[in-house]
């Protein structure tokens, strides 16, 4: 018996910025530096990149309601066994060892992506196609304040630059002077 996913724009937007260059390796740094759920910060450049309006603190909670029963107990536990195949168990064999990491990597994407299913259908909102780039840049930002004010997190030069990775493949279009000013008012949430 194998899992059925439901279509989900959320998940479809997640694997094509997810997989732009550096978007990976700017989402691993932050989830390990601040303990980050990826999904939230995906979950929060969909909505602004897809025109819904600021997420409200009962959107928040509702996310982080998901967030915390499911991406903390379940997929950080399937992370840790991946990871931790990784490092030498003799008797079992290297390439043992590679192969179940490699299921369980599949196991844990799988996870992921339940997860933005129980995401998405916690938003109520409908989104507005006729927002301009900027103004939905915007409510990325927003989204991501309000998420990283209600972890207590304070963001460093890294985290800066691994932000603009990630909202430069959510608009890859938008000129990087725009891209400039949005940094800095996200800087100043």
């Amino acid at each position: 018996m194998s899992l059925v996913f439901e279509e989900c724009s959320f998940w479809d937007f997640s694997l094509q910025v997810y997989g732009c260059e550096g978007v990976s390796a700017a989402c691993i740094g932050l989830q390990d530096r601040h303990i980050l759920d990826v999904n939230i910060i995906l979950l929060s450049m969909w909505l602004g990149h897809d025109g819904h309006p600021i997420m409200d603190n009962n959107a928040l909670n509702r996310a982080l309601d998901i967030s915390r029963r499911w991406n903390k107990d379940i997929i950080c536990g399937i992370r840790a066994v991946r990871l931790a195949l990784k490092d030498d168990f003799s008797p079992i064999g290297a390439e043992n060892c590679e192969v179940l990491r490699k299921s369980i990597l599949s196991l844990e994407i799988e996870g992921e992506h339940l997860e933005q299913l129980a995401l998405a259908s916690t938003v109520i909102s409908k989104p507005n196609p006729e927002l301009e780039p900027s103004l939905r840049l915007a409510i990325c930002t927003a989204n991501l304040g309000l998420y990283l004010t209600e972890l207590g997190v304070k963001l460093d030069e890294q985290d800066y630059d691994d932000f603009r990775v990630i909202f430069a493949a959510t608009f890859p279009d938008l000129d990087e002077e725009v891209l400039g000013f949005a940094m800095q008012s996200f800087a100043a949430i």
